[in-house]
């Protein structure tokens, strides 16, 4: 997230588009969390056992998008003459941030997770490449999984306490929890519909007519 410095911004524009990245991160790990960590019911079960692959893939993107996100917040606030846009940078532009920064840094710090990213996700290693087995996700461990969630609760509790310091006002973000919990449980609803439907289907001629309709549309 290096850029050429123009002219620097102000504190309150870097912390603007912070609090973007963060509620991005946010909305991430709420997401994977619900899905993959949390105990599914008998719809979002029966996807994963009928198409284990594309749940599979998904979960890769979001774990990938969710440690790159995160990864990127951590680095310096420049890489020889470019900026980045990360937690280092607001701390240069407003040292009252320096302890929130700091304590997030001491949950990335003793994670593996920057290495993940730098042997991983930043670059292809040739010879690793070449020796390992070929795989199309990044290896986390539980530890791995469980850092992402701290830091991801650490990055929100950073935002609730510094918006004060910068924008003199409370940052309220439970409905972004709410909304991505409500959708979890529609989609959840909506795949046990459909598996009861294909269970009814044998037996009811009229489902099965309904069937037919619904394929014709597609």
């Amino acid at each position: 997230m290096a850029t050429t410095p123009t002219t620097s911004p102000t504190t309150a524009e870097l912390w603007a588009v912070i609090k973007k990245e963060i509620t991005g991160i946010q909305l991430v790990w709420e997401t994977a969390n619900g899905l993959y960590f949390q105990p599914q019911g008998e719809g979002w079960r029966t996807l994963q056992a009928d198409a284990p692959l594309l749940i599979h893939l998904t979960q890769t993107a979001l774990m990938e998008s969710l440690l790159m996100r995160m990864s990127r917040l951590m680095d310096s606030a420049a890489t020889g003459k470019m900026s980045n846009l990360s937690l280092k940078q607001l701390v240069t532009a407003d040292a009252s941030i320096d302890p929130d920064e700091v304590a997030i840094r001491a949950i990335w710090d003793g994670s593996g997770l920057k290495t993940v990213r730098d042997k991983y996700l930043s670059h292809n290693d040739l010879n690793r490449s070449m020796a390992a087995v070929h795989t199309l996700n990044i290896p986390l461990e539980s530890a791995d999984i469980e850092a992402l969630r701290q830091l991801a609760e650490g990055l929100r509790a950073l935002r609730r306490n510094v918006n004060p310091k910068l924008s003199a006002g409370a940052y309220v973000d439970q409905p972004l929890d709410l909304q991505v919990s409500r959708e979890v449980k529609v989609l959840e609803k909506t795949l046990l519909s459909g598996k009861r439907f294909f269970e009814l289907l044998p037996e009811h001629p009229v489902l099965q007519q309904a069937l037919v309709a619904l394929e014709a549309h597609q």
